[in-house]
């Protein structure tokens, strides 16, 4: 989920790939009978989304289809191909299930989240905005971030370290993103990706090793992925420059 606040420069071509790709996945999500309501979360639910934003969404499905919902490449997609997804449920309660992907559209990637929860617990947070609702669920006096850390957090699943690696790949145009927001995180997310931790450093710098990060990962066999985000450090490099 985004959380980053700072102002960032337009980014046309990522609001457009955003847009169309979540125009077609509601309209996936609404032909979906097993779908019992979805809603926007994260900034743009919250008012508060840029042009680099990524893409929250909070569906709510029966109980019993719970775990066929999180599955990889089961919820609908829009335009382009799912390059990397991965199990994300220990970002939320216990009894919910999360899934994060990165898409590559038209050369460049974009990051979503879904949120997955059983109707038996389900409510729209104060800060979203609703899709549709089948059921009339209840709207919620928390926010969304508030409702992710109620109660004990699901147990994280196995990760082989090649995952890991993948999942680092596909976070390097995060990190971009809080380049091109100014971020005070941006250092530290660096070096989580395994750079060094330069806090001082100008944005070039953190710009040229997020690039020799990702040349890194090119072992990982993943060249549309790596190349989609030297694609996005460029826009990143042309917002700033």
């Amino acid at each position: 989920m985004s959380t980053d606040g700072g102002t960032a420069p337009p980014a046309p071509r990522l609001a457009g790939i955003r847009s169309r790709w979540l125009d077609a996945a509601i309209a996936g999500l609404r032909d979906d009978p097993g779908v019992a309501g979805a809603a926007l979360v994260g900034s743009l639910g919250a008012g508060r989304a840029d042009d680099w934003s990524d893409i929250d969404l909070l569906v709510f499905v029966d109980d019993a289809d719970l775990d066929e919902y999180a599955v990889p490449g089961r919820l609908p997609s829009g335009p382009g191909v799912l390059a990397a997804s991965f199990d994300a449920r220990h970002n939320g309660p216990r009894g919910t299930r999360a899934v994060s992907g990165q898409h590559l559209v038209d050369g460049l990637p974009l990051w979503v989240d879904w949120h997955i929860q059983p109707v038996s617990r389900a409510g729209r947070p104060a800060d979203s905005v609703v899709v549709f609702d089948r059921r009339g669920f209840d709207r919620l006096p928390v926010t969304f971030s508030d409702l992710l850390s109620t109660g004990e957090p699901e147990p994280p699943t196995p990760k082989e370290p090649a995952d890991l690696q993948i999942a680092r790949l596909a976070m390097v145009p995060i990190a971009g993103k809080r380049i091109a927001r100014r971020s005070p995180e941006t250092a530290r997310m660096i070096d989580f990706l395994g750079g060094p931790c330069q806090p001082g450093a100008s944005w070039r710098r953190h710009l040229a090793e997020l690039r020799r990060l990702l040349d890194g990962f090119a072992p990982l066999g993943l060249p549309a992925s790596v190349a989609a985000g030297h694609a996005y450090l460029d826009l990143v490099a042309d917002a700033l420059g």
